[in-house]
């Protein structure tokens, strides 16, 4: 294809879409638990953030083509949130990041749909412009099953972030639809405080936000020659009687790598593109300083609690339901009242929140969890 021209649709892709609900969310606690992790939190948007991620496709995915992949301990709650689902809820019997409960995930769909083009996605987005983000999302749809390329969504950076990979883009591939789609250079590990303000600079970066759109054919061909271990184990699964196939993925997930999809997959392609999303108000709702973008308030932080008051304070954020919480000559700093827990930190330490429950866990402290 040259610069300029654009994909030429020759079929309509009917994209499938495979949510991963498998996330601790532990820079979330007290908020996130083990029993009910960040992807079944409502703080964001009165739902489920899982629930979010599912509706917000709808109409280019509807629910008959939504997937999810999760842990045996949370099928319970996936079918709280979406209880359509059906057979669509795919378990993985333990956790080994991303790239072997993708590769189980897309080998349930394959077995439904040989020729399905599937939205890899996180379950714990945000996203406010919805209707763009589904334009975005379709065109990255066609770019895979027109070119049979392993595409990614960028989202353009509106600051320089510390906390995310970013993808170097290089030449265009054209329009597709109502995006354009690039080459992929390179994916860059999260930068210092310094690099980023480089890489922002340049314009040639966009964040990684862990979508993935692909051919699930492609993807199991990428398993083989990257994973093959896992892509052989993987083929016996979906060679099985559906009655032994529990058993089948216990023992492939227990010989597989934890590793990323990023690392095992995306890196090692040869075939791979990239489609910007703009303007389409994302966040990944990773730590409380997202909450507080998603949810600001007119001091410039955040606050759920039954009443606030602020004297002399600013830029705080408190999330205690129900009570009445005072803060006076405090600034920047981070309060999160649960009933059972509480944690205060300055909100540049939000990352840290990982630590608190590093701590509890040596102290075998299950009950905090």
């Amino acid at each position: 294809m040259k610069p300029g021209e654009s994909v030429a649709s020759s079929r309509d892709v009917k994209l499938h879409a495979l949510i991963l609900a498998g996330g601790g969310g532990t820079r979330l606690w007290p908020l996130s638990r083990r029993s009910k992790p960040k992807q079944f939190l409502r703080e964001f948007s009165g739902e489920p953030l899982i629930t979010d991620t599912a509706t917000r496709l709808h109409p280019v995915v509807p629910a008959a083509r939504t997937w999810v992949v999760a842990g045996m301990s949370h099928e319970a709650g996936v079918r709280e949130a979406l209880p359509h689902l059906g057979a669509h809820l795919v378990r993985e019997p333990m956790a080994r990041n991303t790239a072997p409960a993708i590769a189980l995930g897309v080998s349930a769909i394959f077995l439904e749909d040989p020729d399905a083009v599937v939205a890899v996605l996180p379950s714990d987005h945000h996203i406010g412009k919805p209707d763009r983000f589904r334009a975005v999302l379709a065109a990255a749809g066609q770019v895979a099953a027109e070119r049979g390329m392993l595409v990614t969504l960028g989202i353009v950076p509106d600051r320089p972030a510390t906390g995310y990979g970013y993808i170097e883009f290089g030449a265009t591939l054209g329009r597709v639809l109502a995006a354009e789609a690039f080459d992929v250079k390179r994916f860059v590990e999260k930068p210092t405080a310094a690099k980023a303000v480089e890489l922002l600079k340049s314009g040639n970066y966009l964040w990684n936000a862990g979508v993935f759109v692909f051919r699930a054919r492609d993807l199991l061909e990428h398993l083989d020659k990257h994973l093959p271990e896992l892509g052989k184990g993987l083929a016996d699964w979906r060679a099985a009687a559906p009655d032994a196939r529990e058993e089948i993925a216990f023992r492939v997930f227990e010989a597989a790598p934890s590793i990323s999809f990023d690392y095992a997959v995306m890196e090692k392609a040869d075939k791979v593109a990239v489609v910007p999303a703009s303007d389409v108000d994302w966040d990944d709702i990773g730590s409380f300083r997202s909450l507080a973008r998603v949810n600001p308030d007119d001091r410039g932080g955040s606050a759920t609690a039954k009443d606030v008051v602020s004297i002399d304070a600013h830029g705080n954020l408190v999330h205690a339901p129900g009570k009445t919480v005072a803060l006076v000559g405090v600034s920047d700093l981070i309060v999160v009242d649960t009933g059972d827990a509480l944690i205060i930190l300055p909100r540049a330490r939000a990352e840290d929140v990982k630590q608190v429950v590093d701590e509890l866990a040596r102290r075998k402290r299950d009950d905090a969890l």
